[in-house]
C-alpha cells in the first residue's frame, strides 16, 4: 500500500534576482510557505512505524529562516531553484522515497509558486 504525507511551513528571507529587469533586482523579502509531499510504500516504514519525519521540514526551514538567501545559491535565488534545490536535499537525504515541493512566494494578494517533485 502506498502512503502519502504532507506537511508544511514558513519562514522569512530576503534576496534579489540578479540580470533581472524590475523591482526585485532590489533586495526585498517574502514570507515564504513550503510544502512538502512524501510518497512510499508500507514496506518503507521504520520500525517504529514513521515513513518520513515531519521534523525534517523544520531542519529545512531553520537553514533559510530569516537569512539572506543570495548568500546560500550560487544561482539566482528564485522560487524556482528553491523549490528544486530543497527538493534535491530531500532526494539527497531520502533516495527511496518519492517527494514534491511547492514553495509559494506570497500569499497575498495572489497566490504564486513554483513546484518541482517526483509526480
Amino acid at each position: 500500500m502506498e502512503i502519502t504525507l504532507h506537511t508544511e511551513g514558513w519562514f522569512d528571507a530576503s534576496h534579489h534576482l540578479k540580470n533581472y529587469e524590475g523591482k526585485c533586482n532590489n533586495q526585498h523579502g517574502h514570507t515564504y510557505k513550503i510544502e512538502v509531499w512524501t510518497k512510499g510504500a508500507e514496506e518503507q516504514l521504520q520500525d517504529n512505524g514513521i515513513l518520513w519525519d515531519f521534523g525534517y521540514l523544520k531542519q529545512i526551514i531553520e537553514k533559510y529562516d530569516h537569512r539572506n538567501l543570495d548568500d546560500l545559491y550560487e544561482c539566482n535565488s528564485t522560487a524556482e531553484n528553491q523549490a528544486l534545490n530543497i527538493y534535491r536535499l530531500l532526494k539527497d537525504d531520502f533516495p527511496r522515497l518519492r517527494f514534491k515541493v511547492r514553495l509559494y512566494e506570497q500569499l497575498s494578494p495572489k497566490e504564486s509558486y513554483a513546484e518541482v517533485g517526483d509526480w
